[in-house]
């Protein structure tokens, strides 16, 4: 049972259910609209935590109407498939995220993790953390980047904003002064980048796009709390990680780490590899960076190894 309180009111009729573990993975928050179609806004936060927010307001779990995925990851379709049984709602998501939210094939193909061992050591992790959702899903329908999601007297907005997935997508809450930042996160982590289907540049100009729209609360997937004070000075912390990480690569690469995979060991963007398949993760996040780094000549790559030609 969490040590906070389960669910906190964000204004009349939206309700943030905060995932149990603080809200980390394979944990994620999840958005409730207690409005007249009484809609899930995606399904990380466990079971426990979604029912208890519904009796407190007076519903069900039956009583669900709808489940709005903001991507296709793990930690956010989640107990989309287990609530859709019991209720009967309806499931939606960006036309982009449909087969990879469907087919757990298309996941994995979507997360990139094609050899033998890394699969195995992945499917380990998901056997431990996440066994709901190595099945497949059924989505109902999609929603439209240019047309308002009606719940009644909330709209939500939504934002494609890929580079996290190539689906990623932001709402708005009626409006854009509030915005439900997904995993645009605002952790201490960072970033995170690690599938093939993620983009470096993609993820850069979507947080930008977010910072520029000038919302006066940003609500992350993975943050106990919305950012309300500060958030763009927070939302700038956020995108100079690129950078940072930039940066620390060049170092490591000019010290004499010369491959991905020493770069990887060392490693740069995990504070450490908690499991194997997580090393698959950092690698790929390596490649996207060295990828920049020499379309920016600023690192050439000959037979797999790196060399830095200007820090």
């Amino acid at each position: 049972m969490a040590v906070y309180p389960t669910h906190i009111e964000i204004e009349p009729l939206v309700h943030l259910i905060r995932g149990a573990n603080d809200a980390r993975f394979p944990e994620a928050n999840t958005l409730l609209i207690d409005d007249e179609i009484l809609t899930l806004v995606d399904a990380g936060s466990s079971p426990d935590q979604v029912s208890s927010t519904l009796r407190d307001l007076g519903h069900k779990p039956e009583d669900l109407d709808r489940i709005v995925l903001t991507h296709y990851h793990a930690d956010h379709k989640g107990y989309a498939a287990y609530f859709r049984r019991i209720s009967n709602c309806e499931v939606l998501c960006h036309p982009l995220a449909k087969n990879g939210v469907e087919s757990f094939k298309v996941m994995m193909k979507f997360i990139g993790i094609d050899n033998p061992e890394a699969k195995s050591h992945w499917l380990n992790l998901l056997q431990a953390r996440l066994p709901h959702v190595q099945n497949d899903y059924i989505v109902d329908g999609t929603f439209r980047d240019d047309k308002p999601i009606d719940c009644g007297e909330i709209q939500l907005i939504p934002l494609h904003s890929p580079g996290h997935t190539h689906d990623h997508t932001c709402f708005g809450i009626n409006g854009l002064e509030k915005i439900l930042l997904v995993d645009i996160d605002l952790t201490e982590f960072g970033p995170w980048y690690g599938n093939v289907v993620s983009d470096l540049g993609d993820f850069k100009k979507a947080i930008q796009q977010i910072i520029d729209l000038q919302p006066k609360m940003g609500i992350s997937s993975h943050l106990l709390d919305p950012v309300t004070k500060d958030l763009e000075e927070q939302l700038r912390w956020y995108l100079a990680f690129f950078q940072k990480r930039d940066k620390e690569i060049l170092q490591h690469i000019a010290a004499g780490s010369d491959t991905v995979k020493e770069l990887a060991k060392i490693p740069i963007i995990y504070p450490r590899i908690p499991h194997p398949a997580y090393l698959v993760f950092e690698e790929l996040m390596l490649d996207k960076h060295i990828e920049l780094l020499s379309k920016s000549n600023l690192v050439i790559v000959e037979d797999g190894h790196l060399q830095v030609l200007r820090a």
